[in-house]
Formats: C-alpha cells, sequence, structure tokens
C-alpha cells in the first residue's frame, strides 16, 4: 500500500474526467525523499499515464500522549498543543472501545467520563 511505502496520508477523491468520464483522484502526502518513489509506484500499479507533483509546506501541532486516572480506569488521552497552549485533549477512541466492552458499558457514557477526569486536570 502507498502507507505503507512511506506515505503521510493518502485520500481519494471521486472526480470527473473529459467527456463526463467518472475517475478517483489520488491525493498523497509524503516526505520529498519519498515521492519518486511513490510517483513510480502510482505509475506501475494504477492506469494513470501520469503523476502531478507539487512541493508544499506542512504545519503540525504538537501531540502527546498521557495516561489519566478515571473513576472508570486509567485512560490515555491525545494532548494537542500549539507551543505551551494545550488546544485540545481527547480520549483515545481505541482505549475508550476496549474499556466499554471490559465493563459493559456504552460508548458514549465511557467518552464522557474520561471528558471529566480530563476537564479537571487540565
Amino acid at each position: 500500500t502507498l502507507l505503507a511505502a512511506g506515505a503521510l496520508d493518502v485520500s481519494y477523491t471521486p472526480i470527473q474526467m473529459k467527456k463526463n468520464r467518472p475517475a478517483v483522484m489520488i491525493t498523497l502526502i509524503c516526505p520529498v525523499e519519498a515521492g519518486e518513489r511513490l510517483a513510480l509506484m502510482l505509475l506501475r500499479e494504477t492506469s494513470t499515464l501520469g503523476v502531478r507533483i507539487q512541493q508544499i509546506q506542512r504545519r503540525k501541532a504538537q501531540r502527546t500522549q498521557v495516561r489519566i486516572e478515571t473513576p472508570i480506569g486509567p485512560v490515555v488521552v491525545k494532548v494537542k498543543r500549539l507551543g505551551n497552549r494545550i488546544i485540545s485533549a481527547l480520549p483515545e477512541y481505541e482505549e475508550c472501545i476496549r474499556i466499554s466492552r471490559e465493563r459493559n458499558m456504552p460508548l458514549e457514557e465511557v467518552y464522557a467520563v474520561a471528558q471529566q477526569a480530563i476537564a479537571t486536570i487540565l
């Protein structure tokens, strides 16, 4: 797959080509050093006759994970920061699913308990 080959993100968009033919546009974000390899992969593995390559700048927020204690047990929380400022903190979805199954609780309730614990800490 493109992700396994080094793409950071891949998306597929339905589009109309000339003569109103349906097609799919593949958009991917990758490090500069992976661009040529991924372009060749697209040419080799798909029916396309050409690949457009654009270099763009990318900005990322800092992302960390912390484990917090809640009334239903520890939960991993994803914290998004810009500089020293916390922008958001959300419980890890897979963690909430696990707790939901283990405790036989609705996922929405697990998520709410985790968010309440986050609000008291952050």
